[in-house]
């Protein structure tokens, strides 16, 4: 954690564990094995006895999250990307915007990525740079470097052959819901992609049964990934049109959960995952991982992955002269940094210093925000 901080403005959140204490069993590699396990819970409401190394990584806030295209061939009634992305041939490294490979790989060195989930909109009408951003992935992250992709296609062995040779290493099917019920060709896809060397599952919203998805996943010996159906801005008139109602807290859909347990069987690989979970943990996590690779000594990292740090604003005059004060005090010059309309400054700093800057005519307050280049701001306290 970088800057001395004896600073009692804000409130630092204590992080949730991600395992109860009988979730230790399951102890993560760096080769990130696939294990079958007993069953296990979380502090957040995740279930499982099985996690595929993508769902290990993505726990550690370690997976970069690819977005390669908002198109799509279907109307899923659940989906909820967003309207800058619904549609749109855009792609995404987390949450900053791509605009050619190198993007996607300094994305991947700021939060010091183990693995990355390409997704989308349907990635697959982009098999060919797809492919590219496999291969460069790998050449600058190692053979190690973790990656796996959903796809609503159900691909030939030909496109399979060509994701295991540009280096996937796993697959996560979406049948469309009008096939839960006769999902013609998964299982043998999914033995396809399991002859060819990948980890291969299924990956659906729990809102009803599928006991055809749970046979396949079960004659393939393949896994299966839950997610609680999640309300957004872009999907909520649907849902609430199929007659869901959300949670009270969170953006979870009343009884998906619930619908979730009737899929928790001894003899598959499956695994249940709460939307609160992203923000709980994987979001957290991986803000935590990039603060610690790229904040400056001022800036105070707290236990939410946000960073802390102070705002002198004012005009060109008036900041001039709060620098002449700020460097009459000999404040460490790798304690703030001038930017255009602004000074930044450790929080503690600033709070100490703030008698001496009554006259430069300045604001003065302190920030909390996301660890990305002008990041969305948490809270902002005036001084």
């Amino acid at each position: 954690m970088k800057g001395s901080m004896p600073f009692s403005l804000i409130t630092v959140l204590m992080p949730l564990p991600l395992c109860s204490a009988d979730s230790t069993k399951l102890i993560i590699q760096p080769t990130f094995p696939a294990i079958m396990l007993q069953w296990q819970s979380d502090s957040v409401g995740s279930i499982y006895n099985y996690l595929s190394p993508g769902c290990q990584i993505c726990r550690q806030g370690a997976g970069l999250v690819l977005f390669v295209t908002g198109r799509c061939e279907r109307g899923c009634f659940y989906c909820p990307i967003s309207e800058d992305r619904r549609g749109k041939d855009v792609a995404y490294a987390d949450e900053q915007p791509v605009g050619e490979l190198a993007d996607i790989l300094s994305e991947g060195r700021a939060i010091g990525a183990l693995g990355t989930g390409i997704t989308g909109g349907e990635p697959l009408l982009r098999l060919d740079y797809v492919l590219d951003c496999i291969r460069a992935l790998k050449e600058e992250f190692g053979s190690e470097h973790h990656i796996h992709l959903y796809t609503g296609i159900l691909p030939n062995r030909s496109v399979l052959k060509r994701l295991v040779r540009a280096g996937l290493d796993e697959i996560r099917f979406h049948p469309p819901d009008e096939e839960w019920s006769d999902p013609v060709g998964l299982k043998e896809v999914l033995e396809e992609a399991k002859a060819l060397g990948l980890q291969a599952g299924v990956e659906i919203p729990a809102y009803k049964p599928a006991p055809q998805i749970v046979h396949a996943v079960r004659e393939a010996d393949a896994f299966l990934n839950l997610n609680e159906l999640e309300f957004s801005e872009t999907n909520f008139s649907r849902l609430m049109e199929e007659g869901f109602l959300p949670l009270d807290l969170g953006c979870g859909a009343e009884g998906s959960e619930e619908m979730a347990r009737g899929y928790l069987l001894d003899d598959i690989k499956v695994h249940y995952c709460p939307s609160r979970f992203k923000d709980a943990v994987q979001l957290r996590e991986r803000l935590r991982r990039r603060a610690e690779r790229t904040s400056r000594p001022l800036d105070y990292i707290t236990e939410e992955g946000t960073i802390i740090h102070g705002i002198i604003e004012g005009k060109e005059g008036d900041l001039k002269s709060a620098l002449g004060i700020i460097d009459g005090l000999e404040v460490p010059a790798e304690m703030y940094s001038c930017l255009e309309g602004r000074i930044e400054i450790a929080a503690w700093i600033l709070e100490e210093i703030c008698p001496d800057l009554e006259g430069c005519k300045c604001d003065l307050c302190i920030i909390e925000r996301y660890p990305l280049q002008d990041g969305p701001v948490v809270e902002r306290i005036p001084l």
